[in-house]
């Protein structure tokens, strides 16, 4: 089948936005001079591959994605996924690598609480970092409630924290930038005091929970619960009694605990033992709660104190609960047992009743509220009965998505919440892969609630174009390959994007850094973009037989920037056909990767500064070095990462020295980073002041300083030479992956992707704007910075004021570039930081242009915050 064109749901961007191309060290190219090697074949015995290459007419039907095939096979396209997720984090033996990340996530919420203290007094330098979206194509959401005054809605998602919103899907606002691992379930109370915010907890499936009262400024945990290992099931009662409930494992053991004080502290209620077992409330003012456990249904009254048993349950190793008060009640539940099995139980549980098996299933189920026949649960896709089960069908089919975004679910169901409206009736919530929905009308129809400002994307990479840096492409988890075409008349610096195909796309490689000839990779074929401006896609497949990584390695060639290599046990060259968009696929090299069973290939660079050095890792930690582009292959010295237990994510040549080269990878009982300064042929640690973490991509400043860039699981990081890996985040980047890096030198900027909070730039030189005022207002097409502001010192700044003579100017306003928000005269954007620093001075203007040095007050207030973010 073929894919059908999303619609462009445009929004306006940045007026100032200026991009270009950077090369990111996770899927970059090398920047070679042109050499005949390029075209030779490198050895009598390469013998090419057949090859089948498809062309992917755009708006012609379904995309080829994961979703092609059924259920099953859906289902093991999504733990290939996760095997392969788990595989990159590779740790040594008895190191637990989700217990360090805890502890990072942890760290990092840390350090954002008290950078939100420090930020009440406003900041004083510009931030570097500018978000850019996507704005319209959200990514994975798992939860939404509502606030205690009904009006307006929290969402919880994977990896991009909470939201916070109007019910009508607009005004989104992330109030989780600096709370780690996402939100996939939420429980809203009142606050402390009845002027207060409202309480928010946020609890992952990892079993992090934590709670705001200040709308996001800070997270801390709530007391009372133990170090939990995951969390089955959050819920609030409904009798205005604001007890919240939590379903919580330690160890192997579930417990059940209850809050009673607003989210301030938990106590245990009872213990569940190995049985994976669940809770449910009614959800329209009734107090009983219902308790599904390894034998038996109990009932209480009074909020867990006491229980009765109502009657038995259906074993296995655990189930997922829900019920409808229509039928006083009639409750579901799906048994993990040989298989999943649905059961129904019209008497409250005292007896059960085989429905079918479930296949297509992914731990969300709910049912309504005022129609006892209706339930649902989810999975690729949201299966309905609306006849007590007699018969199911799809709300509707996933590839029926495309081209209707607005009211069509995405694919992939990660949470079904169903509340009631505070006037009668029910509203149902469903969370996708693609944002989150909602229904008025049981499921005939849905609304989807994230076409604007959702910002939760999942990226594992971007890339800008060199020859219009206004086109800009990402490939993103399970929403596809995205492209935009930048608008530089809008006011906002989020980006819209059109999908193009749906799925997942990875290493995303030029040769020339254009968008000519673009490749990148799915699971299961590579796809080639040919065209800039009115891109054409086809479908490559892999070389036959070979092992390579769930989204293996791609790499345009920069001598012929049609043509690409391809990363597995061995190195494969892709060669376009003459005359036709079609590659054929040969042996670069015959060295053998593959020095244990299942290695290959997960890492290949060319060095910038030496067009026939190439550099290579493997996914159990091996390095190598090439002096003839890659034809043959040097093993590295035992001196670089533990071999077996490191994996190679990223490798970065340095552009000034062809014999300098850095590595990163899986950080958990070995070195995160390690870098070689004689050629590959040993490798020492690099990696003071980075935690014990995973570093998924690695990229070099364009400006020369031979600064580096990497994203971790929880963080950006640089170091400058002879310096420490320095946290960028501070308080303006959000805590989640970040995944790619790409360097832009016509800005001088970082572009970071991050799986869940979309892609963030890193404004190497950000220059703050400043605002120069006389007696007829406001002006701002006259005044630039020479240089940042410190405090306690000056900074130079320059005035043409050709437009203003004799204008005086009376104080400066620091402010962040580019920004969205204010505009001014002469069509300067500028941000409002909320608390933005303005000070007075005088200085008067000769018609011309004019340089003063301005004194900065030295301001105690947000010298904490200064001092943080110049490091």
């Amino acid at each position: 089948m073929l894919p059908r064109r999303s619609p462009r749901l445009r929004s306006p961007f940045a007026a100032l936005l200026l991009l270009a191309l950077g090369f990111a060290a996770c899927t970059s190219v090398e920047e070679a001079p042109r050499s005949s090697r390029e075209e030779q074949v490198p050895s009598p015995d390469v013998v090419p591959h057949t090859t089948r290459t498809r062309a992917l007419e755009l708006g012609a039907g379904p995309p080829p994605t994961e979703h092609w095939l059924d259920a099953d096979a859906e289902q093991r396209e999504k733990s290939r996924r996760k095997a392969w997720f788990q595989e990159i984090h590779r740790a040594t033996p008895g190191i637990d690598w989700q217990l360090l990340e805890e502890r990072n996530e942890l760290d990092q919420i840390e350090k954002r609480n008290l950078l939100s203290q420090r930020r009440a007094a406003g900041p004083l330098v510009a931030s570097p970092w500018v978000e850019r979206g996507s704005e319209n194509l959200a990514g994975r959401m798992h939860v939404a409630v509502r606030s205690t005054d009904g009006e307006t809605l929290y969402a919880g998602s994977s990896l991009g924290g909470v939201w916070r919103g109007d019910l009508d899907g607009t005004n989104w606002t992330p109030i989780g930038d600096n709370l780690a691992g996402g939100a996939h379930w939420l429980a809203v109370t009142s606050g402390t005091n009845s002027s207060d915010p409202d309480a928010v907890l946020a609890a992952t499936d990892g079993g992090r929970v934590h709670v705001s009262r200040d709308l996001g400024a800070t997270w801390l945990p709530p007391t009372g619960l133990p170090s939990l290992n995951r969390v089955h099931r959050v819920l609030t009662a409904s009798d205005g009694s604001e007890t919240v409930f939590l379903v919580g494992r330690v160890g192997s053991g579930w417990y059940l605990y209850r809050s009673t004080d607003r989210l301030q502290s938990f106590q245990q209620v009872r213990s569940y033992g190995a049985f994976a077992g669940d809770v449910w409330m009614p959800r329209d003012g009734g107090g009983t709660l219902w308790f599904l456990g390894s034998g038996k249904v109990d009932t209480s009254t009074d909020y867990g104190a006491t229980w009765t048993t109502v009657g038995s349950s259906m074993g296995g190793s655990g189930a997922e609960l829900c019920g409808s008060e229509a039928g006083a009640p009639r409750l579901w539940a799906i048994f993990d047992k040989a298989t999943r099995e649905l059961h129904r139980s019209d008497d409250a549980g005292a007896t059960w009743t085989y429905v079918r098996d479930v296949t297509d299933y992914w731990g969300s189920l709910n049912a309504s509220i005022t129609d006892v026949d209706t339930f649902a649960w989810g999975g690729v896709e949201v299966w309905r009965t609306t006849d007590a089960g007699a018969l199911f069908s799809v709300v509707n089919n996933w590839w029926e998505y495309y081209g209707s975004e607005a009211d069509r679910l995405h694919a992939d169901i990660p949470g079904i919440d169903v509340l009631a409206n505070p006037g009668g009736g029910e509203t149902w919530y469903v969370a996708t892969d693609g944002g989150l929905y909602e229904s008025t009308d049981a499921l005939d129809t849905v609304r989807n609630l994230s076409l604007e400002g959702l910002r939760v994307s999942q990226y594992y990479t971007t890339h800008t174009s060199s020859a219009n840096p206004k086109h800009l492409l990402a490939g993103a988890q399970d929403q596809g390959y995205q492209r935009t075409d930048l608008d530089p008349a809008a006011d906002k610096t989020t980006l819209d994007f059109e999908q193009l195909i749906s799925g997942d796309y990875g290493h995303l490689t030029t040769g020339d850094g254009t968008h000519r000839y673009v490749f990148s990779t799915y699971p299961g074929f590579i796809l080639a973009q040919v065209g800039e401006t009115s891109p054409s896609l086809y479908q490559v497949s892999f070389p036959a037989g070979e092992q390579n990584a769930w989204l293996p390695p791609v790499v345009a060639s920069t001598v012929a920037p049609k043509n690409f290599y391809f990363c597995a046990t061995r190195l494969w060259r892709y060669r376009k056909d003459t005359g036709s968009n079609s590659w054929t696929s040969s042996l670069w090299s015959t060295y053998d990767f593959q020095g244990s069973s299942g290695e290959y290939v997960s890492a290949f660079q060319f060095s910038p500064a030496d067009p026939d050095r190439a550099y290579a890792a493997t996914n159990r930690g091996r390095l190598f070095w090439s002096d003839d582009r890659g034809i043959t292959w040097n093993p590295s010295a035992s001196t670089g990462p533990d071999a077996h237990y490191f994996y190679g994510t990223a490798l970065e040549p340095s552009a000034l020295d062809p014999d300098v080269v850095v590595v990163a990878g899986s950080g958990y009982g070995t070195d995160p980073v390690y870098r070689s300064t004689d050629g590959g042929q040993t490798f020492q640690p690099w990696s003071e002041g980075l935690p014990s973490t995973l570093v998924y991509c690695l990229a070099e400043a364009p400006d020369g300083s031979g600064d580096l860039f990497c994203g971790t699981e929880t963080a950006a990081y640089r170091r400058q030479p002879g310096g420490i890996w320095e946290d960028l985040t501070a308080n303006e980047a959000p805590v989640t992956i970040y995944w790619s890096v790409e360097a832009l030198p016509h800005e001088n900027t970082m572009r970071f992707g991050t799986y869940g909070r979309g892609i963030w730039d890193y404004q190497i030189d950000p220059q703050a704007r400043c605002v120069a005022q006389n007696g007829e207002g406001t002006n701002a097409n006259c005044f630039r910075c020479v240089e940042l502001p410190v405090l306690g010192g000056t900074f130079e700044v320059v005035v043409d004021a050709s437009a203003h003579p004799g204008a005086t100017l009376t104080g400066f306003l620091v402010v962040e570039r580019p920004a969205e928000g204010v505009f001014l005269p002469g069509g300067e954007v500028l941000v409002d930081l909320g608390s933005p620093r303005y000070y007075q001075t005088t200085a008067a203007t000769s018609g011309g242009e004019d340089t003063f040095t301005l004194p900065v007050p030295n301001d105690p207030a947000a010298a904490g915050l200064l001092s943080y973010a110049q490091g």
